[in-house]
């Protein structure tokens, strides 16, 4: 799709990209540096077998990720980050729960503890869109090429990469208005380490980011960068 909004800082060509996908044809897990990273995307589905990959979250100089992330019971960062108030949840423990599941800290109901012992993989990062899907309005005013989350009504998960650079707070609005059907969706990462690669149906879509502000102020990157964590994803049989 084409955003609305034109970037503030005058690159880029409005591209943002969407991927939905299916849970009951493609599983998706958390993948850290034990399963062989820091890896760039195509890296990442060569090791792995993978379908798809995008980042998994914001991540420390030892590539742990900025708040929560335990993998399949496996804890790599057991800390609950104040500043990070949305929770992405994978691999159900029990029948009757979403396979892919969105969860925002002020949301009606909301209880971490209850999240961790549903499912085995929790990832913490920022949110783009509160409980009701609406846009979240970031303070923050630096521009980013991006990659993201979201997670929508009828329990698909779907991935999001724009090159061109936003305030969050403006792509936020956009992909409230582009998707009204999402129920939440987290910013997973910013600048050239956005990373997206889906090869599955025959068809290939490959996204790498570039601009950050106060990082690579440019359009000029053109190669995936190595990545620790990822979010990734697998046909099921």
């Amino acid at each position: 799709m084409r955003a609305g909004s034109a970037p503030e800082v005058g690159q880029g060509d409005r591209c943002i990209t969407l991927v939905r996908i299916d849970p009951a044809r493609y599983r998706a897990r958390l993948l850290t540096p034990k399963e062989g990273g820091p890896l760039p995307a195509p890296g990442w589905t060569q090791a792995a077998g993978l379908s798809a990959v995008i980042n998994a979250t914001l991540f420390l100089d030892d590539g742990r990720g900025f708040g929560l992330m335990i993998a399949d019971g496996r804890v790599i960062n057991g800390n609950d980050n104040p500043k990070l108030g949305g929770f992405l949840a994978l691999g159900p423990r029990r029948k009757g729960l979403a396979e892919v599941a969105l969860f925002g800290r002020d949301c009606e109901g909301f209880d971490l503890g209850r999240v961790r012992a549903d499912y085995a993989t929790v990832v913490q990062s920022y949110r783009l869109l509160d409980c009701a899907g609406q846009p979240i309005g970031w303070q923050d005013a630096k521009s980013y090429s991006a990659a993201a989350v979201g997670v929508d009504r009828d329990g698909w998960l779907v991935l999001v990469h724009v090159r061109t650079p936003y305030r969050m707070a403006v792509l936020a609005r956009e992909l409230a208005t582009a998707m009204p059907t999402l129920s939440g969706a987290l910013f997973v990462e910013g600048g050239p380490e956005a990373s997206l690669l889906v090869r599955a149906g025959g068809r290939e879509v490959a996204e790498v980011g570039s601009f950050e502000t106060d990082f690579t102020e440019n359009d000029d990157n053109r190669v995936f960068w190595p990545l620790p964590n990822v979010l990734g994803l697998t046909a099921v049989n």
